[in-house]
């Protein structure tokens, strides 16, 4: 069996809740295993002590159980828990599907009789021989599963209480993109009430005509509007969460607010006061002392400076009256004021391109941009050296404090916190600005013209800004047509008997009473359906229900109705004793008030004991991250697992005084439930836990100490944890750190990098969404060493490409070369080094030549490497330079799989079956490797006839082989008689397809395009022309249409993106692309036009498409929330992509491809500014990081002004000077 550290052991505590932190690599999947079967056999648990029995029907059917009942226990005096009430929430098919294996494996392995040690586990607490079957037969049924899956399960016994049109099944991954598609364009289809009605529109319908028409207008056009929609309804659950957040903030301002109302812009600005709410107040009321300052120097010479200046530029509106004014005059007494106060100062106080830029100075000099500089804004303040009518002296001391005091302000808005407010108060002041710049000429560049709704067909001039008017009508109209097109998916849905995972999501929600229930909305008073959507914060409570059935009692008919749908809800949470909740980090709110909601009170019945001290019935364990939580594009939400965190922390604070519970519990320390010994019985041992002395003493438990690190395996130590560390440990919050994946020395440095990449100095916002820095400690059992390599691709001279096409070009000299080939070459060349053992040469700067290092002592297989790359874009370059060079690769998903090379030739078949007299058709099948025909025959069968009804006779006449004819003879027939699916498998059997494309790839792709035209067929006909059709308008969806999937067979190298890849583990991993991931990441958010968050909906106008987009207040609070957590989540998935290795990490990539060898040091010299979102930044990053921390002097990391006793400044660029040898 295998042996648990003590982190690992308290994960098994089965008296308390549980929140797993497990790092990468802790062994969490096994710990998950073994608790859920301590839960089926521990008698002795929080479950089994405090709740009642669940409702435990036997197994049903001949042959359910071999053993006869003598030999096993009855289900109603199990001891323990069944696999039916304990439920395990896994987040993909294929964990689900390990977990049941591993739990399965675990259960098959124990006895209930003593065994030798290779026979089997013997555990005294199984007392009969026909137990563990009766438990493993339980298995097949159990809740393991996903949460999509599991929720189905409660759903469909009692779909008649939520759903008037049950569906049949789920939708396919094809059909859901076209639903959207067809939904859209149903919307703009409706004129009158009649066609919203035809259509499913269930909301005012004047409201939603009038919202979508005028969102077209505002956003430039329909297809913009089909754009921005499509974006919301592929995020429907932010969308919901947003609608949620904003109801919420509107009911703690004392207003009830729905989507068809204009939201109150206070709403809005209390929600952008939110992230600096804490620092606003002293960092405003330092700053204005510091201006208060700075203009009383000034104004002591005001003549001089001020006056002149003003004369010389023939405007006293000017940035020095605008800043005293800011000064002495419009210091705001509220947070909200002090926010946009700080934003003007700004403004003010440098210019704005570079403000944009963040690469600003402000106060430059101690005085303000000048007017070549200025935007059209002066600033009515002289620099030094224009100053006159003063002394000398007296200039050079005004300037001197002038300098001081703009230098101190300059550090203060330069700051983290000082970036924040900018960034805040400039959304602020675009959607309700507290001046209208009095200081500010009118005709100046920096000023905007506010728009509404009323627009004109010609621009206005100038800078535009949108009204917080319009601002808040454009939301609610998002919204409005948004809800409008759910109403008429949810038809067109029905219609075709078919349901989503959103749709399961919101049965379940009306079945756990999580809101009111579609199904009787419309027949419940409004008062008491506005009860059952006021869900709390504490989504296990039930607090909503009971306020509205004391609304209902004066409506019998409701009161029954809902007093039966809480029955059955209190019914359901019966049924399970325990919840195992794996990948946490990745689970979204709404999934998380659907699980909670069945941690509630359960139905209490007569003989039932007491119910816990706390508000949780059944025992949860939380198994996850943060620093792994890299699926936000799924909508799931970081924060979600930091909440539920403190709740058990709370919850298992209450429940500590339990007196039921007391006997379990010891100070300090958590509970082993596995017995040792024989249990506390006499005579017999468990072959589980021995010391290296012999038996233990026999038990039917441990305590386990929380008060120190893990052991290493061969021998004990007492390292203390912190006191932070073990508080939060007795309250069940148990960090696992012990790796068992990665070499001691690589887990090490990768400890370094990671400390920088989760620092707070990178953090562009505060926000619960950063993960933070954990220390994992190497523990395999393996002395050996691994190894780190960084492949930079660098060009060191460039030559002419060479002229004859049959000699290949040197990708590393030609001046075409792009940056991802250079990647890919030097990865092939690097990877076919290591797979044959061949020697590498690395330059030496000190020798001034390449040389030969040793080579790897473990050889490496094919199937031991892993290439992860960020997107798949390139993967085809990838896979064509390693298999020029003789290695297996595959890949997981290479794109759309309509525009793989082998379903082209797939697609000129079915083309040329659904249309016989097509010319077109019939040459793209005659160029595919299925006829056989070449150029000069293709051009003499098509230059003999222009036109045809039927090509297929005479490309066989056209083919001069026998074989070749009798194929083309035998496809015409089977065409003719309409057999679309039997062609294709002559082809595939036939033809030389599979000769041309002869990978394991093309292969895969070719059975899953088959796969989709039977799928094709079977719901809309197997008619050729049908087919065609739905293929073209999957194609049309491109990257949203069908994709290549394939299955990585044995013994090939494998790439994947490092989503994919997560949960897995390598002993080679290749990092490719650094220097690309994260890129266009501000770009790709916003192409949408819409930015969807748990916050807020934002859409971009732009009614005249001949302007710049106008200015948008809310819009750039979205956009920076968003960046923001999306430069979180890539310093997470660069963590992923890193920890998946085992002993060997090759990183690849350059933040500039040219290169020059210096010639005093020979050595590599190249200028380094990467992106800072890229994670080639934060690994360049995190080895200053190291460098800085370890003092290492002549580390080239360091940047020429690092100094090691103070804190590391934001990267800049610089010249990186490297020996690869050293």
């Amino acid at each position: 069996m295998i042996e648990f550290n003590d982190s690992q052991i308290l994960g098994l505590d089965l008296d308390k809740h549980i929140a797993l932190d497990a790092g990468a690599g802790t062994g969490k999947t096994t710990v998950m295993a073994e608790r859920y079967v301590q839960h089926l056999i521990t008698p002795e648990q929080r479950s089994r002590i405090l709740l009642p029995n669940g409702p435990r029907k036997p197994l049903q059917g001949h042959g359910a159980l071999r053993a006869p009942a003598r030999e096993r226990t009855e289900l109603t005096e199990w001891q323990g828990l069944l696999p039916s009430e304990v439920v395990a929430i896994t987040f993909t098919k294929k964990a689900a599907a390990e977990l049941k294996s591993r739990i399965r494996a675990r259960l098959e392995h124990t006895r209930y009789m003593p065994t030798g040690k290779s026979e089997g586990l013997f555990d005294p607490r199984i007392r009969r021989s026909g137990d563990i079957e009766m438990l493993l037969s339980s298995l097949d049924e159990a809740p393991i599963s996903t949460i999509d899956a599991f929720l189905l399960q409660l759903v469909s016994p009692n779909i008649d209480l939520v759903s008037m049109n049950p569906s049949k099944a789920q939708i396919s991954e094809v059909r859901s993109p076209l639903l959207i598609q067809e939904t859209i364009h149903s919307a703009w289809r409706i004129r009158s009430n009649i066609d919203a009605i035809e259509a499913g529109v269930r909301a005012d319908v004047g409201k939603f005509i009038e919202s979508r028409n005028r969102l077209a207008i505002l956003v430039g056009g329909q297809a913009r509007a089909e754009v921005i929609l499509t974006g919301m309804l592929t995020k429907s659950l932010f969308v919901e969460e947003s609608k949620r957040a904003m109801k919420k903030r509107s009911q703690q301002k004392g207003t009830e607010w729905d989507q068809s109302k204009l939201l109150d812009t206070d709403v809005l600005l209390d929600m952008f006061l939110e992230p600096a709410g804490g620092i606003i107040d002293e960092f405003a009321d330092n700053l204005h002392v510091r201006l208060n300052s700075w203009v009383d120097i000034i104004l002591s010479e005001y003549d001089a400076l001020v006056l002149n200046c003003e004369t010389e530029q023939g405007t006293s509106t000017t940035r020095f009256n605008h800043l005293v004014d800011l000064a002495r005059n419009s210091y705001p007494d509220d947070a909200k004021g002090k926010l946009q106060w700080v934003w003007l100062v700004a403004l003010a106080s440098t210019t704005y391109s570079t403000l944009l830029k963040n690469e600003m100075t402000f106060f430059p000099k101690g005085g303000l941009p000048q007017p070549n500089h200025c935007n059209g804004w002066m600033p009515g303040l002289f620099s030094k050296s224009k100053v006159k009518g003063i002394t000398n002296s007296t200039k050079t001391a005004i300037f001197g404090e002038m300098q001081e005091i703009g230098a101190v302000m300059n550090n203060i808005l330069s700051s983290k916190e000082g970036r924040l407010l900018r960034i805040l108060g400039r959304s602020s002041f675009l959607l309700s600005p507290i001046s209208h710049l009095p200081f500010m000429n009118s005709d100046c560049e920096l000023r905007t013209q506010s728009i509404n709704d009323e627009l004109n067909d010609v621009a206005p001039i100038g800078k535009l800004s949108i009204s917080k008017e319009l601002q808040s009508t454009i939301l609610s109209d998002l919204l409005v047509v948004h809800s409008g097109c759910q109403d008429i998916m949810k038809l067109k849905k029905s219609n075709e008997g078919v349901h989503d995972f959103d749709d399961i999501q919101r049965l379940a929600a009306d079945l756990l009473l999580a809101r009111c229930p579609d199904y009787v909305r419309d027949d419940y008073p409004p008062r008491v359906v506005e009860a059952l959507d006021s869900l709390d914060e504490e989504p296990w409570l039930d607090l909503h229900i009971l306020s509205a059935l004391r609304l209902a009692e004066k409506y019998p008919k409701c009161y029954e109705d809902l007093q039966h749908r809480f029955t059955i809800l209190q019914t359901i949470r019966r049924r399970f004793g325990a919840f195992i909740i794996d990948e946490y980090q990745d689970t979204n709110p709404a999934h998380f008030r659907l699980l909670s909601r069945l941690w509630g009170r359960r139905k209490h019945e007569n003989g039932d004991p007491a119910p816990p001290p706390g508000p949780w019935d059944p025992t949860i364990c939380i198994v996850g991250d943060m620093k792994q939580s890299i699926y936000r594009f799924r909508q799931a939400e970081v924060t979600v697992m930091q909440r539920t965190v403190e709740n058990i922390k709370t919850v298992n604070r209450i429940e500590f005084s339990e007196p039921r519970l007391q006997h379990l519990r010891k100070q300090d320390h958590g509970r082993d439930p596995r017995p040792v010994g024989a249990g506390g019985e006499i005579g017999a041992f468990t072959n589980q836990h021995t010391a290296e002395s012999g038996p233990q003493k026999s038990m039917p438990w441990q305590h386990i100490s929380a008060a120190f690190e893990d052991s290493p395996k061969d021998f004990k130590q007492y390292i203390p944890v912190s006191q932070q560390r073990l508080e939060n440990r007795n309250l069940g919050h148990i960090d696992l750190t012990s790796n068992f994946r990665t070499l001691h020395n690589l887990l090490e440095t990768m400890n370094g990098i990671f400390n920088d990449v989760f620092d707070s100095r990178h953090h562009i916002l505060p926000g619960d969404w950063h993960a933070r820095a954990q220390d994992l400690r190497p523990l395999r059992d393996d002395k050996t060493e691994g190894t780190l390599e960084w492949l930079l691709p660098l060009q060191s001279s460039k030559a002419s490409p060479l002229l004859d096409l049959l000699e290949p070009n040197d990708v590393f000299s030609d001046p075409s070369s792009k940056s991802i080939h250079l990647e890919h070459e030097l990865i092939a060349l690097r990877l076919q080094s290591l797979l044959t053992g061949k020697s590498t040469k690395l330059w030496s700067a000190k020798e001034s030549k390449l040389v030969e290092i040793e080579a790897p002592k473990t050889r490496y297989l094919p199937k031991d490497i892993t290439i992860l790359v960020h997107s798949r874009k390139h993967i085809a370059d990838l896979l064509r330079r390693l298999e020029a060079r003789g290695i297996p690769v595959i890949s997981d998903r290479q794109g759309e799989l309509l525009k793989r090379p082998i379903v082209n030739a797939l697609m000129s078949v079915l083309n040329l079956v659904a249309y016989p007299g097509s010319k077109f058709a019939a040459v793209s099948f005659a160029r595919s490797p299925i006829s056989g025909l070449d150029d000069n025959q293709i051009h003499k069968i098509f230059s003999a006839k222009k036109q045809s009804e039927n090509w297929w006779p005479l490309i066989e006449q056209g083919i001069t082989s026998e074989r070749g004819k009798t194929l083309i003879n035998h496809l015409s027939t089977l065409a003719s008689k309409g057999a679309v699916h039997e062609i294709f498998d002559v082809v595939l059997d036939h033809s030389d397809l599979l000769m041309a494309y002869p990978d394991d790839t093309a292969r895969q792709n070719a059975e899953l395009w088959c796969s989709l035209i039977y799928d094709i067929g079977c719901e809309y006909g197997h008619e050729a022309t049908e087919i065609h059709s739905h293929l073209q308008s999957l194609k049309g969806l491109e990257n949203q249409g069908p994709q290549s999937q394939t299955v990585p067979s044995g013994g090939a190298v494998r790439i994947m993106t490092i989503h994919g890849a997560k949960g897995l583990e390598s002993r080679v991993v290749v990092v490719s692309g650094l220097f690309h991931a994260g890129k266009s990441d501000s770009s790709l958010s916003t192409r949408n036009n819409v930015l969807v968050t748990p916050e807020v909906v934002a859409g971009r106008i732009n009614p005249w498409a001949s302007r710049d987009r106008p200015y948008d207040g809310l819009w750039e609070f979205a956009k920076n929330i968003d960046s923001a957590q999306r430069q979180a989540e890539r310093r997470r998935e660069f963590y992923v992509a890193l920890t998946r290795v085992e002993d060997h990490l090759i990183l690849v990539g350059s933040p500039n491809t040219n290169c020059i060898m210096d010639e005093s040091s020979s050595k590599l010299t190249f200028k380094s500014k990467p992106s800072k979102n890229t994670m080639g930044a934060m690994l360049l990053d995190g080895l200053r990081g190291i460098s800085h921390r370890n003092h290492i002097t002549d580390s080239p990391w360091l940047l020429p002004n690092d100094t090691f006793d103070i804190a590391l400044s934001p990267y800049q660029e610089t010249l990186v000077k490297l020996d690869p040898f050293s």
